[in-house]
């Protein structure tokens, strides 16, 4: 890119020195100027200026030319500033985002915690609760009872147990149909009931 801006300058100023007044270089650097050459352009105002150092339009253009320099480096400057506030802004919000996430995560890893003491706590209150602790360990003492003994307990014989245990079967078949019946929507009236 370098290169190509010295070639040019040099073409430039090889065909600047067939110029003859001012309003050429002028006209030349103003060309340059518009077509976004600023520092081609201020090359030909310097040459223009050397041979005429009283031009006031060679002089205006140059000036015009370093002001628009001048409020694009600042543009630029102030698009760099902005762009770096933004990040830090980004970087801030993210630190805030990453400090609420542990905050989170510590609360409930704490509350996990209470959880599980308040668990142990209630475990180890059981315990200590001798009346319970003896019956359960009464129970546990006992060998396992055989079917006929339950019954016997609950004066029951293993026929009567039948009838009740198909009877609650029954009732329960009956319970499944009618809630299906009354979950199906309901016929208009003005259509046949088949």
């Amino acid at each position: 890119m370098k290169k190509g801006l010295i070639i040019i300058s040099i073409l430039c100023l090889g065909s600047m020195s067939l110029a003859q007044s001012s309003s050429d270089y002028f006209n030349r650097a103003a060309n340059e100027y518009i077509y976004k050459n600023e520092q081609i352009a201020l090359n030909t105002i310097d040459v223009g200026l050397s041979k005429y150092p009283g031009d006031k339009n060679l002089q205006n253009l140059k000036d015009k030319i370093n002001k628009d320099k001048q409020k694009q480096d600042q543009k630029q400057k102030q698009q760099q500033e902005d762009q770096q506030k933004k990040e830090e802004e980004k970087q801030k919000q993210d630190q805030q985002d990453q400090q609420k996430k542990e905050e989170e995560k510590q609360q409930d890893q704490n509350e996990k915690a209470e959880k599980d003491k308040k668990a142990e706590q209630k475990d180890q209150g059981e315990e200590s609760k001798p009346e319970e602790t003896e019956e359960k360990g009464k129970e546990m003492d006992k060998p396992p009872q055989t079917r006929s003994e339950k019954l016997e307990d609950l004066n029951l014989t293993e026929e009567k147990a039948r009838m009740i245990l198909e009877a609650m079967k029954n009732n329960e078949i009956q319970y499944i149909q009618q809630n299906k019946r009354n979950a199906t929507k309901k016929p208009d009236s003005d259509k046949p009931d088949w």
